[in-house]
């Protein structure tokens, strides 16, 4: 692994197990004291790189918890750690239901069901895959069972869309999305059971919260879900929050392929995934899909219209592949605009979770602007399933350089990088782990503890082997070659588009420039980078050019899943 970032990774991985309880791996070290559904799921694929065997502990716990209707709870109550989190079970009141758990303490609603992505991702990052079999045997009947509940409780008019009946549930719980909704609510706060916020007594600014008017209608509705005694038809009859979510489902979507490939992998029947990763994505395109504003928006089944708010989350069916060509291209231009940070715009992170050229954009409160790592990691996934590669790395470039420069914190301000809400947080931490190991991991031993960078690639596929060597001084190289990386990104890249011209790149003086001062790495010292940025900066360039000059060279027409183990089979000397 590259010196650049290798003390990070430990900085991650330390906070992961400071964050262990013994059994799960709380968000954060106070705010957040107890198990959470998706966050689980997020850190489990971190874990996975380097320590299976607490991953699938991870998911294991989790699903301990599950009920016996297949729901699979929003948090799973740490015993020792009650008092320090509201609600907690004695609000939740679970055992109303016939199907909560008796042996375990959970909340009455769910989230995001990214689970079967982290059981997939925990086989496929092993080094004896065979080990993990026993593991895949276990969880997938679970995995099947959430998502037959979802499909069988959630989706009413057979649409292969499930509705969320909490702003909890999405996992984005402030977004300006729900605020017409919620503020349709009445609220009688002299029938509103007491109850005392605890999230703003970890020194967290209030104003970087969800307001105490948001907490009243969260409290609401979970007083109406324990009246149902937790019964999907009652709430359903009478619950003034049912959402159709474009990130709720296109996780769910993008979950149903990796059963598909679970159950491939176990000799299992397929059919019934593969039928829902089919209906799911047909729903999100033709229903959820907005042409007057070139997004996915949210579905208000009460009202019955969309919900015409702009926010991140009408992106992530990107991840799913649910977007037709067309729509990815529309989507690609709103995405790349300066409402969510452009490529090359200079003043921004990519992507704030809301449209910033909107009066109640917020560039610190919680999901109302901020930057958050876990949404941009599954865009980074999506733009290079649609081809486009340079935001993708653009996006992966500031999930790298936010934690290293803020801190592993739970959010970031859009524009200037700051870390808001907690610090030391679990998925950050760990999909800062997984972008590492992912595309920046090599086992290659370094000559010495100068040498940076001895290569990007972890297999014998050498490019910068040639004769020709640069006409320069040593210590002029590193320069020399940003400015042919320059060279090649003004002329080659449309970063409209997010495209990169190849063919054009093949055949070009700027290439073959390119390739002799690359050559001349052979013979650099890297120590003559000097700051932490120059050399981040530097080394962060040239990996994403390694990428084109392989795609180059190679003569790929449409992905880089043409070559098989693409981003382990080239490296520079």
């Amino acid at each position: 692994m590259s010196r650049v970032f290798s003390d990070y990774v430990l900085q991650a991985k330390r906070i992961l197990e400071d964050n262990w309880t013994g059994s799960s791996t709380k968000p954060a070290p106070s705010l957040y004291p107890h198990q959470w559904n998706w966050d689980s799921g997020f850190i489990a694929m971190g874990l996975s790189h380097y320590f299976p065997a607490r991953a699938m502990k991870e998911i294991e716990t989790l699903f301990a918890a599950q009920w016996e209707n297949g729901m699979l709870p929003q948090i799973v109550f740490n015993e020792r750690e009650l008092g320090h989190y509201f609600p907690e079970p004695d609000f939740w009141q679970v055992e109303r239901s016939p199907y909560a758990p008796r042996s375990v303490l959970t909340s009455g609603i769910t989230m995001p069901p990214i689970h079967a992505v982290a059981v997939e991702e925990i086989y496929a990052n092993a080094r004896y895959p065979l080990k993990i079999m026993p593991f895949l045997k276990l969880m997938y009947p679970k995995l099947l069972s959430l998502h037959a509940f979802l499909f069988r409780e959630r989706d009413p008019m057979d649409e292969g869309l499930v509705y969320i009946r909490h702003p909890w549930e999405s996992g984005i719980d402030n977004s300006p999305s729900w605020d017409t909704i919620l503020g349709q609510i009445h609220v009688d706060k002299t029938r509103l059971p007491a109850y005392m916020r605890k999230d703003l007594e970890h020194a967290v600014d209030a104003s970087m919260r969800p307001t105490d008017d948001d907490y009243d209608r969260y409290v609401f509705l979970v007083e109406l879900f324990k009246k149902n005694e937790y019964d999907e038809a009652r709430i359903r009859q009478e619950c003034p929050f049912l959402v159709q979510d474009p990130l709720f489902n296109s996780i769910l979507c993008r979950s149903s392929e990796s059963l598909v490939r679970i159950a491939t992998i176990l000799g299992e029947p397929a059919d019934l995934p593969a039928s829902w990763v089919e209906k799911t994505s047909a729903g999100i395109k033709n229903k959820l899909w907005d042409p007057a504003r070139g997004i996915f928006n949210a579905y208000d089944l009460v009202a019955e219209k969309l919900i015409e708010i702009d926010t991140a989350a009408g992106f992530i069916p990107l991840y799913a592949g649910a977007a037709t060509r067309d729509q990815a291209e529309t989507l690609y231009e709103r995405l790349n605009s300066s409402s969510f940070c452009a490529l090359h715009q200079g003043n921004c992170f990519t992507i704030p979770n809301y449209d910033t050229q909107k009066d109640d954009f917020d560039r610190s409160n919680y999901w109302r602007g901020p930057v958050w790592i876990n949404i941009n990691w599954m865009l980074a996934h999506g733009l290079r399933r649609y081809g486009y590669t340079l935001k993708a790395d653009s996006l992966q470039k500031d999930l790298l350089q936010l934690p290293i420069r803020f801190g592993f914190h739970e959010y970031f301000d859009s524009f200037d990088g700051t870390g808001y809400g907690s610090d030391s947080f679990s998925w950050t931490a760990a999909l800062f782990i997984d972008l590492v190991y992912r595309y920046y991991e090599t086992p290659v031993s370094w000559k010495s503890s100068a040498r940076v960078m001895a290569g990007l690639f972890s297999t014998d596929t050498i490019l910068n082997n040639g004769d020709d060597m640069p006409q320069c001084d040593d210590e002029q190289i590193a320069s020399e070659i940003m400015r042919a990386i320059r060279s090649l990104r003004d002329r080659f890249y449309d970063t409209g588009r997010g495209r990169v011209d190849y063919a054009g790149i093949k055949e070009s003086a700027e290439y073959k420039k390119y390739r002799t001062l690359t050559n001349g790495l052979r013979k650099y010292d890297p120590s003559l980078l000097t700051g932490r940025k120059e050399k981040l900066s530097f080394w962060i360039n040239l990996y994403n050019t390694i990428v084109v000059d392989a795609i180059t060279t190679l003569g790929i027409e449409r992905s880089v899943k043409e070559y098989p183990g693409f981003f382990r089979n080239f490296k520079f000397l």
